[in-house]
């Protein structure tokens, strides 16, 4: 009995994750709404994540206002750079779907921009979580997860299924949506740190040993 009332019992440590992602996901939710900072917002969400759930180090809403204030103005410039492309893809689609449906060859098209929308969706995925891990100019970012998201096209597509699942879950119960970003980073965070241990620099290594030492203290 004293087992089941323990802090480090499991169940608890599942509600307490299910709270923090509830908390992550009313955050992003409000912080997203000016769209332009919606980039950093996930980047806050996937810190928020990785430390306080994942590592049990700092308190979720606290480590979320630390990252987005931190990383604001540089991950909102990769966004909008991102959103730019993803902008363009968008438009691709709606043009060839209407050649698509009126039977013209050029809509063939239109599945080729599904594929490269899919690349797309999944670099963004990779970007904001290495901007809320790592520190590194805006072009360095966006060059190394655009090859990272190549190079593990296997991860990616998963990321990329996951995604759409999750959004069609959404769809059809909307109360999920507010748990959706702090779950969807959980699966994040268990992906893309596999793939980031192939990248890290001696740098990053040094950096994630001095927060570490930060956190303990």
């Amino acid at each position: 009995m004293n087992q089941f009332f323990d802090y480090n019992n499991k169940v608890f440590r599942v509600l307490g994750g299910l709270a923090d992602c509830l908390i992550l996901g009313a955050l992003w939710i409000v912080c997203s709404i000016p769209v332009v900072t919606m980039g950093a917002a996930t980047a806050a969400v996937y810190h928020a994540v990785n430390k306080s759930i994942v590592h049990g180090q700092g308190y979720a809403f606290r480590e979320y206002c630390t990252a987005l204030k931190a990383d604001l103005k540089q991950t909102t410039g990769a966004w909008l750079l991102w959103g730019i492309l993803a902008a363009f893809l968008a438009a691709d689609l709606v043009v060839t779907r209407q050649f698509l449906a009126q039977g013209s060859a050029v809509g063939a098209l239109y599945y080729f921009f599904i594929v490269l929308s899919a690349m797309a969706l999944a670099w963004e995925f990779y970007l904001t979580a290495y901007m809320a891990r790592f520190e590194g100019t805006i072009r360095e970012s966006m060059k190394k997860t655009l090859v990272m998201a190549v190079a593990n096209l296997g991860w990616s597509a998963l990321l990329v299924a996951v995604f759409v699942l999750f959004v069609l879950m959404c769809n059809d119960t909307q109360c999920l949506l507010v748990l959706f970003p702090g779950v969807f980073a959980l699966v994040k965070n268990y992906v893309l740190e596999k793939v980031f241990r192939k990248y890290r620099t001696p740098e990053d290594l040094a950096r994630e040993l001095e927060m570490t030492r930060e956190y303990r203290n």
